[in-house]
């Protein structure tokens, strides 16, 4: 009789431990997400309070905080662009120079290669195979293995 009530107890722990760590994992996963879809303006406001809290800031620290991270969002916006810009102009004189070198046959076959490999990349790196897994058909299936990381 004592044995089953052990039992019985053991099932109920790992079965209340299991569920914790499940939901667990899906507020983690909610909240990555909700931080990955905030602006810049938002991030700054949230990172301000929490500094207030944690250094006992002053408002007008606090105001010249929030106006300091504000700027330094907008700055490193500005070099993103400014370096995309670079690395577009940088591509299309690489692809010029190309032109003139291959035959136009050899400059069609290079340029097929480089869109099957972009296609290719375009998945999630499965580590097993050592290749790249269609994103669609890895989100869909959500098969342990199949995409990479072990899910659930």
């Amino acid at each position: 009789m004592e044995i089953i009530k052990i039992l019985s107890l053991t099932l109920l722990m790992s079965i209340f431990c299991a569920g914790t760590s499940f939901s667990q994992q899906d507020s983690q996963q909610i909240q990555k997400s909700q931080k990955a879809r905030m602006t810049s303006g938002e991030r700054a406001t949230k990172h301000a309070k929490k500094l207030k809290k944690t250094l006992n800031l002053t408002s007008g620290q606090l105001v010249k905080l929030q106006a300091a991270q504000m700027q330094f969002a907008k700055d490193r916006k500005q070099i993103r662009e400014e370096n995309h810009r670079k690395m577009k102009e940088q591509r299309e004189a690489y692809d010029a120079q190309l032109k003139i070198i291959l035959t136009p046959e050899q400059y069609k076959k290079m340029q097929n290669q480089h869109k099957k490999i972009r296609k290719e990349k375009s998945g999630k790196w499965n580590k097993a195979e050592k290749k790249y897994v269609d994103r669609k058909k890895c989100d869909k299936k959500r098969k342990p293995g199949k995409c990479g990381k072990k899910r659930g």
